[in-house]
């Protein structure tokens, strides 16, 4: 039987962190390894160490690479990255071009409308600007750009929220459009034994009798962190042992600060820069807790908490609606912004801690969201579109 040819793949994203970015790390180490030709267009405005060993992985199994220079707002230096953009595209002649985020989908979207390539484009927006509902003059512009874009090439939404937005708002036909969820690296993300447990909480200088929460995210308006910590002074009013470890990408936020100190509960909350290996923090977790207004789907934080056997509180926003549909033995959900329905769902789920319930959230993480299933659902939408 005839072996079909490599493809050559073109990776194009503008965050070097975040889960944007591990899920272009994802994707191009699962691609690699599915016998695939890898290059990789990024930045390093907002790099990381784990965007400098992806660079180095791709150049070292042969496949170019080009650093754009580009940060996630619009900038005069955008015209100078298309450049540098167009002269890879050159050089590695690609099969398929896949971008992620919103800056990279312009990148490549745009010469697209212009009809100055014809090769195969993907886009992957990891959550459209507009899902928020903020209003305003930013949404607008952002909004009208993914408008006007929408039909170039092909788009890779993650959640049929994100799906229904992109049809309905933004005018994306459905012979345009894929489905496929994010996955989480299933092999590195374990629940922890209880020996894990006990030496992540001492290297983090959390009490081992603690009762730990966990969060995680830019501290942003999409993240609603205000909302968690307002939900959880109760919670710890009740609980003299609860904590939170707060994983933060980015800096801390001033304000946030503040807010917590005036809640009386700054000293029970616990900042974890951003870190490239998240499994310890997992580990010492008792359960995990996301707020988010809108996502582009089940974001990665979460899939790794449930990987890890976590119970969950989630928001059900615009990214999330079905969480609570999806099966999950330990879910409790609120409302976006619904501080009184968070006090009781995070109450909820502290005492359901005692009850030792079999828990399913490792086994639905293995069956529906591992990178065979998702990844490999990915490299056969490229095979559709150029097929080999």
């Amino acid at each position: 039987m005839k072996q079909p040819r490599k493809l050559r793949i073109l990776l194009v994203s503008e965050p070097g962190w975040t889960g944007v970015f591990r899920h272009v790390e994802g994707l191009a180490d699962f691609l690699h390894e599915a016998g695939q030709q890898v290059a990789l267009a990024y930045s390093d405005v907002r790099g990381s160490a784990g965007l400098t060993k992806l660079v180095e992985r791709i150049v070292s199994k042969g496949g170019p690479v080009r650093n754009l220079r580009i940060s996630h707002a619009p900038q005069l230096g955008d015209l100078r990255a298309w450049f540098r953009l167009h002269s890879l595209i050159l050089e590695f002649q690609p099969d398929i071009i896949h971008a992620h985020s919103s800056k990279a989908g312009a990148l490549i979207r745009l010469p697209g409308l212009l009809h100055l390539t014809k090769t195969p484009l993907f886009y992957t927006p990891n959550a459209y600007y507009g899902m928020a509902r903020q209003g305003g003059l930013a949404e607008f512009v952002f909004t009208s750009i993914e408008r006007l874009l929408a039909n170039v090439g092909h788009t890779i939404n993650i959640s049929k929220d994100e799906a229904t937005f992109a049809r309905d708002v933004l005018g994306l036909r459905p012979d345009h459009q894929f489905i496929i969820h994010n996955p989480v690296q299933i092999n590195f993300f374990m629940p922890a034994t209880a020996d894990q447990k006990t030496q992540a909480r001492k290297r983090l200088g959390i009490p081992e009798d603690s009762v730990l929460l966990g969060t995680a995210g830019r501290l942003c308006f999409e993240k609603d962190p205000e909302t968690l910590y307002q939900a959880l002074q109760p919670v710890f009013r009740n609980n003299p042992k609860a904590r939170l470890l707060h994983m933060i990408s980015g800096d801390a936020d001033p304000q946030l600060e503040l807010l917590a100190e005036r809640l009386g509960i700054r000293d029970r909350i616990h900042l974890l820069p951003y870190q490239e290996d998240l499994r310890p923090a997992y580990h010492s977790l008792d359960g995990f807790v996301m707020t988010s207004r809108y996502e582009a789907g089940w974001p990665i934080v979460i899939l790794e908490a449930l990987a890890c056997g976590l119970p969950l509180v989630s928001s059900t926003g615009p990214g999330m609606s079905d969480i609570g549909q999806g099966g999950l033995s330990h879910c409790w959900t609120a409302s976006v912004g619904d501080v009184t329905a968070f006090t009781q769902a995070i109450s909820a789920m502290v005492k359901d801690l005692t009850q030792d319930r079999p828990n399913n959230h490792r086994q639905i993480a293995e069956t529906r969201f591992s990178p065979e299933h998702c990844y490999g659902t990915v490299l056969k939408a490229y095979q559709t579109i150029r097929p080999i």
